[in-house]
């Protein structure tokens, strides 16, 4: 099974289907437990090599932090390349004592203990969550609290101080009040302060009012040791500080969450905490759902919530994301091998069109659609039942439709909210052959929504003459289909 996932792996550029050769594929699931096992064969099958040499070793992923004697650092290299001609490692050698290590800069001197400092590279642009982007503010001061926690707790010499000058100064760079930045510094640094355990709580809607202001390639990192005991037996490799293996999905759970107007996330997005009170025994079922952010509205209906549905916890997210801005890098799927769509048929004989929706490939869609109509030719229409609007308006009308002609209108990346998408495009489209019943499960709720999106399309449509056929995007695909009723 693995070979078959390893050497499946294919792509395509420039109209071309290329097969990967070599290696397994960047973002594959599979990739990173595949590199894993690697590196802990790698490490087992060197230190064997190498049991008398290597004094320290911890490891992140596939970098690498070591003590060995100055003398062996060329051997022990070479071990490492060793090991397999497509697995090369580069060295960093301490310079004055320092060596980075991730974002950690290691500190030794002669007669004390190895120190450390948060690291940033010279070529790091310091950008974080620019404090003017268009997220909840309670995102943007956990963003902040998080990274000024993180550098305090890294820096355990004496250039705290000097610590808090380069937080100040970057992000000052990315826009946050000199006010807001002061007080998270002097909160967090209390609580560091009181115990080295104490993790700053998260910033939540509660907390906001309390802070906001006002609206306005591989490397091999060798330290030499500063003393080593004679015939100390050599250490085992720790893996400490690689990641921790994320936690599988939780099962589905039954709940009685009520069925509210909001996103539900996907299920393999979807997060059920349980926490049992030790008083009474009793298990709690937390409940996550999602909505768009939008200033103010979001949080007044999240706090709503929070009062009458103690169970749900709302999670914000962005409509709007740099995947809509960027340019596609990657070759365009042809539209007929495009599943999730929903698409127009044109009639031969009249202005009218026929809309529907597929979660498969829409050629194989069109496909089933000319199956029908062969059928209704080859079959008398008054024993014929109509599977379709499209079908039902070719053995009333007479009429054909131009199944070479069909044209993608609207997409989504889930399946479940293509019902929806089909219902708004029939409701704006007043030249459909579909039934009056298709559009019996849109809430009257979308009317005005509706109205207002096709009386700007017809708007655009004016001013651009040269284009009589221009379609519209809802923009709906981030509908629930609880908002139907």
């Amino acid at each position: 099974m693995v070979e078959l996932c390893i050497n499946s792996s294919y792509f395509r550029f420039r109209d071309k289907i290329y097969q990967q050769t070599f290696g397994t594929a960047m973002g594959s699931p599979l990739s990173p437990i595949l590199a894993d096992y690697v590196m802990e064969d790698l490490l087992e099958s060197v230190t064997r090599k190498l049991q008398s040499t290597i004094l320290v070793l911890k490891k992140y992923v596939d970098d690498l932090f070591l003590v060995l004697p100055r003398s062996e650092v060329q051997r022990t290299l070479d071990t490492f390349n060793a090991y397999n001609p497509h697995i090369q490692f580069t060295i960093e050698m301490e310079k004055d004592g320092k060596l980075p290590f991730l974002d950690t800069l290691a500190i030794r001197s002669d007669h004390q203990p190895i120190k450390t400092q948060w690291y940033s590279k010279p070529i790091s642009s310091g950008r974080l969550l620019n404090y003017h982007s268009f997220h909840p503010m309670s995102m943007k001061l956990n963003v902040v609290a998080n990274f000024i926690e993180r550098v305090m707790r890294l820096t355990t010499d004496d250039s705290t101080e000097q610590q808090k000058q380069k937080i100040f100064q970057l992000l000052r760079l990315n826009n946050y009040p000199s006010s807001l930045i002061n007080r998270l510094i002097n909160r967090i640094h209390n609580n560091t302060a009181h115990s080295a355990n104490t993790v700053p709580s998260s910033v939540n809607d509660e907390t906001i009012s309390d802070l906001a202001p006002p609206r306005t390639q591989h490397r091999t990192s060798i330290l030499p040791p500063t003393s080593v005991p004679p015939n100390s037996p050599p250490p085992r490799h720790n893996t400490a500080a690689a990641p921790p293996t994320p936690l599988p999905p939780c099962p589905p759970t039954s709940t009685t969450a009520p069925n509210i107007l909001i996103n539900d996330i996907p299920a393999h997005h979807q997060t059920t905490i349980t926490s049992e009170e030790d008083d009474h025994h009793q298990t709690n079922l937390v409940t996550y759902r999602s909505m768009p952010h939008i200033p103010m509205l979001t949080r007044t209906i999240s706090n709503i919530l929070k009062k009458e549905y103690k169970n749900i916890r709302i999670a914000t997210r962005n409509i709007k994301t740099t995947k809509s801005l960027l340019k596609p890098v990657k070759d365009p799927i042809p539209p007929h091998d495009q599943n999730n769509v929903i698409y127009s048929i044109p009639c031969n004989d009249c202005n009218n069109v026929y809309i529907g929706m597929t979660t498969n490939h829409l050629k194989k869609r069109i496909s089933g659609h000319r199956s029908d109509i062969n059928r209704l030719a080859n079959q008398p229409s008054d024993t014929t039942e109509a599977k379709t609007a499209l079908t039902q308006h070719i053995t009333t009308e007479k009429h054909t439709f131009n199944l070479d002609g069909t044209k993608i209108i609207d997409r989504t990346l889930r399946s479940t909210a293509l019902p929806m998408l089909e219902m708004c495009h029939i409701q704006n489209t007043p030249n459909t052959v579909n039934y009056r019943t298709d559009v019996d499960g849109l809430n009257t709720t979308y009317v005005g929504i509706l109205h207002t999106i096709k009386t700007n399309d017809s708007r655009r449509k004016q001013r651009n003459d040269n284009d009589n056929t221009t379609t519209y995007s809802l923009g709906l695909d981030q509908i629930d289909q609880s908002t139907l009723s």
